[in-house]
């Protein structure tokens, strides 16, 4: 089975040039997914592109979860507007030197629910890829819905004009190892490399004796596959309900906010080694 399938046609040889076009000044391409919802998804791409900026890279996120878009609500923009350009060209949202783009910032009534069938997320996706002015970036992080639908499936066989790779959001438990090999495969048949797993709430650590424990159980995946373990920690869950995550990437001292702040270097450094292999 392939999902490589090419069609020939007016409006999708019009399609893949506007989609080059629009990213041509893009290095890199990062896939935020998840087998299942609830797991920090959004929190992690939040923070991949927090980390990667800290280390002077030059970075944009698309909040492609347009059910449930979190992204402009822990970075803390969203009571601003996605600009427009006199040609119509969308202009991301810039916080802490990293563009930001959602379709909640384009909405008057941020409580309006997105009501879309799977074509219509399909093109909405293509219009924000291709009509957004990126600018030059070494990264676009694509924080997506949970599972393997037509958000990504759009996403994977349509950007095929920049190197694309993903990272596997989860937290532990007895079905970890079964979702794991499920975003495997939905990956390998779209021919995109999976860098590694991150796990989120993956432990407690005792703030007075220093004990850990594993409240969700143990994760059930190879060391290598690990890009990072992040634990249950209020402190973290402080910053998001407050939109202040940036500065706690950037500010705090902690174990945590540490982790979060490995997550660029990490995840680097597992592309460098796509790229050597590939």
């Amino acid at each position: 089975m392939s999902f490589r399938v090419r069609v020939s046609s007016p409006a999708v040889d019009a399609t893949s040039k506007a989609l080059e076009e629009g990213l041509k000044d893009v290095k890199n391409i990062i896939m935020v997914l998840s087998g299942k919802g609830g797991v920090g998804k959004s929190i992690v791409a939040s923070s991949l592109a927090v980390s990667l900026r800290m280390m002077g890279r030059s970075v944009a996120i698309l909040d492609a979860d347009f059910h449930g878009p979190s992204i402009p609500w822990i970075l803390g923009v969203e009571g601003r507007y996605v600009g427009a350009t006199l040609e119509g060209k969308l202009v991301p949202v810039e916080v802490g030197g990293i563009g930001v783009v959602s379709v909640e910032l384009m909405l008057n009534v941020r409580t309006t629910p997105i009501i879309w069938r799977g074509p219509l997320k399909a093109r909405a996706i293509t219009d924000l890829l291709s009509q957004t002015l990126w600018g030059s970036r070494d990264y676009l992080i694509v924080d997506l819905p949970p599972g393997t639908g037509d958000e990504p499936l759009t996403i994977a066989q349509q950007l095929k004009v920049r190197p694309l790779a993903a990272v596997l959001v989860l937290t532990p438990g007895h079905m970890v190892k079964h979702i794991v090999m499920k975003a495997k495969e939905f990956l390998n048949l779209l021919e995109v490399p999976l860098l590694g797993v991150v796990a989120n709430m993956s432990y407690f650590r005792c703030p007075k004796c220093g004990a850990v424990t594993n409240i969700f159980g143990t994760l059930d995946v190879g060391p290598d596959e690990v890009i990072a373990e992040i634990p249950v920690d209020q402190e973290l869950a402080v910053a998001v309900e407050r939109s202040q995550l940036i500065d706690y990437i950037t500010n705090n001292n902690g174990e945590t906010a540490s982790i979060l702040r490995s997550l660029g270097p990490r995840v680097e450094e597992r592309l460098k080694q796509v790229a050597r292999t590939s």
